[in-house]
């Protein structure tokens, strides 16, 4: 076990050579990898998924005729699924994505009253640059260049009754929290916030198990919207589809590994 002052030697020089990295490739070299991370090393199979289910928004929002349109709905619904494909193939070009749509399903939320909902976005959205970090100084301080975006891992027995407890930690006190500000669900309100913090927890260390807690957030955030914004319930439709693919594409980079 590493002290708490050796932990910190090593992050403070991981986050110098992330920094002196940038430094040297520069702001036209960032938006070359940037440009490579999203657009390069993606199968016509990948190009085709990536296509047809970031246009769901597109055709839910021009088949209702006669209804206003909602933009904020769908720009929200096209970054989150874009970003969780991005992060099912491994790019990290998704938390780019991921902070466009956490800022504008802030917005969403907060008008809809989901309290629940706006407090984990707030999470998520301070989650993107550390997220982006984490993946970052994972392959300039630990991954040889011509390995792949990431190195999936896998949780243990203890790791899952770790994770486990988190989450029934955070679903109670988030809970009796909601319940003394005067919620009227106040434990179904904080299902979500549980789900999500160890699901963003996990996807930041690069679990696969991360994909179960998507696919719990995902089915229970479609009953949440349900009858309420119809971007909002196509786009987690489309993240439980998405969260399916992930799991395989995951479970099949960890057996490359083995």
């Amino acid at each position: 076990m590493l002290s708490i002052k050796e932990k910190l030697s090593t992050l403070s020089r991981n986050y110098q050579n992330v920094h002196r990295a940038a430094r040297e490739i520069g702001l036209r070299g960032i938006l070359k990898l940037l440009y490579r991370d999203l657009f390069c090393n993606r199968s016509l199979l990948q190009w085709f998924y990536l296509i047809l289910l970031s246009s769901a928004p597109l055709f839910l929002e021009f088949s209702q005729q006669g209804a206003e349109h909602d933009w904020l709905g769908l720009f929200a619904s096209w970054t989150g699924i874009v970003c969780v494909i991005l992060v099912a193939e491994g790019r990290a070009s998704n938390y780019l994505f991921g902070a466009l749509n956490s800022a504008i399903y802030l917005i969403l939320s907060f008008k809809a009253s989901f309290y629940g909902e706006v407090l984990t976005t707030i999470y998520f959205f301070v989650m993107q640059p550390i997220g982006l970090y984490t993946w970052l100084s994972n392959r300039i301080n630990g991954q040889p260049q011509e390995e792949s975006h990431f190195e999936a891992k896998r949780l243990g027995w203890l790791d899952w009754l770790k994770y486990l407890a988190l989450t029934a930690l955070i679903w109670l006190g988030m809970g009796f929290a909601y319940q003394s500000i005067g919620s009227h669900r106040p434990f179904r309100d904080s299902v979500t916030d549980a789900t999500n913090g160890v699901g963003q927890l996990l996807m930041t260390r690069l679990y696969r198990e991360q994909w179960l807690f998507w696919i719990a957030t995902n089915l229970f955030s479609i009953y949440l919207w349900w009858g309420s914004n119809l971007h909002i319930q196509g786009m987690y439709w489309v993240y439980t589809i998405n969260s399916l693919v992930g799991w395989y594409q995951w479970t099949k980079a960890l057996k490359r590994k083995d």
